[in-house]
């Protein structure tokens, strides 16, 4: 099947207003439960609605919204004119849940320590990052390699770390036929490679009295 990548990118510089915070963590690793909604984007570019419903699913409050709904909704409230194109933004994605009202803010890290701290400590993220040929097949080990051709850009959930292991867990929208039951894994060196050109980290925070399951 042939992959369309959907996510684009633009900077805001807004967005330096809306750091991440977090505290030097004294855990070395952390899996949020993400086994609660599986998704396959299948051939088309909605890889954005697909890690933000991933994201809802896994985050502390477990609530979701269908994928292609938010995509859809994120195109009409992206950063760029008219829907007569492939792909969205992450940033879209998250305004698309601030205003439904399920979130009450989203903010952004540009760097891999606060990356880790953010797992650890605050929860899962979206992220958005170039993707490679290589990163479409994980190795035997579930591991994916970031190297060969730039394919475009691809957004998908962080949902787990081990600084033990220097691996983040990610967790694709390609169903669990691919990679290890629907997931991989990301080493820090490549990761820290991949937010330098162009990657971007969203943290969005969950407002408890929406908690509910939209299907």
């Amino acid at each position: 099947m042939k992959r369309i990548f959907g996510r684009y990118a633009i900077s805001d510089e807004r967005d330096k207003k809306y750091k991440i915070k977090a505290i030097k963590s004294i855990r070395t690793y952390r899996y949020w439960n993400d086994s609660k909604c599986w998704g396959d984007q299948l051939n088309t570019p909605h890889c954005v609605g697909y890690a933000w419903m991933h994201w809802l699913a896994a985050a502390p409050i477990i609530s979701w919204l269908n994928a292609d709904g938010i995509y859809y909704l994120a195109q009409q409230n992206d950063e760029w004119e008219g829907e007569d194109y492939d792909g969205t933004s992450v940033r879209a994605g998250a305004k698309v849940l601030r205003m439904i009202g399920l979130i009450d803010s989203y903010k952004w890290c540009w760097d891999l320590d606060m990356l880790i701290t953010t797992v650890l400590d605050l929860g899962p993220v979206v992220v958005g990052t170039n993707w490679y040929t290589d990163m479409e097949n994980p190795d035997k080990s579930g591991i994916l390699h970031v190297s060969g051709n730039n394919l475009g850009g691809h957004a998908y959930a962080i949902t787990g770390v081990s600084k033990k292991t220097e691996l983040f867990r990610m967790k694709n929208s390609w169903n669990r036929i691919w990679g290890k039951n629907g997931r991989a894994y990301i080493t820090f060196e490549d990761m820290a490679k991949l937010i330098k050109e162009d990657g971007e980290v969203c943290l969005a925070v969950e407002r408890e009295d929406k908690f509910r399951i939209i299907k």
